[in-house]
């Protein structure tokens, strides 16, 4: 019978072969690299965040923004500009109502608002209405004029209304002009991407 080898008994010392040193280990890192926000904190001003828009409208100008390879903000920018001048002139109404469940007005009241309203009953609670105010929009490229107009037309003093719902009638009315094409977005060439042309 042959002697079998014990195949955990260490009777040679095997030389070990040369590994050479890790290429990060190498590299001495005092501190994790961070991201440089200096952009963002110089154009921090021209950042719009805006809650209670309807979502279909965001993605819509998003749609748009990336068939005509802008940023959404311009998009955003050019269709609510279009609206409020259309306001301004007098081609767009906003009529807010009063809102049983706010304190604040409503522009998009609905009749079963107005019943529960009248009847006095205990109001029920809307799905959608919920998640709606739970819808934040980012917009790049919005400037400070604009970004007052917007909350100077919502304040008590004006429409008395949530800033997203004026922003929801502002870019339905605008993208409704823009489908039927009396708002009419025209990208021009930019050094690294393309923008709108605005017109005034």
């Amino acid at each position: 019978m042959n002697k079998r080898r014990n195949p955990f008994e260490n009777t040679e010392t095997i030389p070990t072969a040369f590994t050479p040193p890790s290429l990060y280990e190498s590299i001495r890192i005092a501190s994790p690299h961070k991201r440089n926000r200096r952009w963002e904190k110089n154009h921090l001003h021209q950042k719009a965040v805006y809650r209670g828009v309807d979502p279909k409208l965001a993605l819509l100008v998003k749609s748009i923004a990336g068939d005509l390879l802008v940023p959404e903000g311009e998009v955003a920018r050019a269709v609510i500009e279009y609206a409020l001048h259309a306001y301004a002139t007098g081609d767009l109404n906003l009529n807010p109502r009063p809102n049983p469940y706010r304190m604040r007005m409503t522009l998009f009241p609905t009749t079963e608002i107005f019943r529960n309203y009248e009847a006095e009953a205990k109001p029920k609670r809307h799905k959608q209405a919920d998640a709606l105010w739970r819808v934040i929009v980012t917009w790049r490229g919005f400037p400070v004029e604009l970004k007052e107009e917007l909350a100077r037309l919502a304040s008590d003093e004006v429409l008395n209304v949530p800033v997203g719902e004026l922003i929801t009638a502002l870019l339905r009315f605008g993208l409704k002009a823009y489908d039927s094409g009396l708002l009419a977005l025209e990208p021009i060439e930019k050094r690294t991407s393309f923008t709108l042309a605005l017109e005034g």
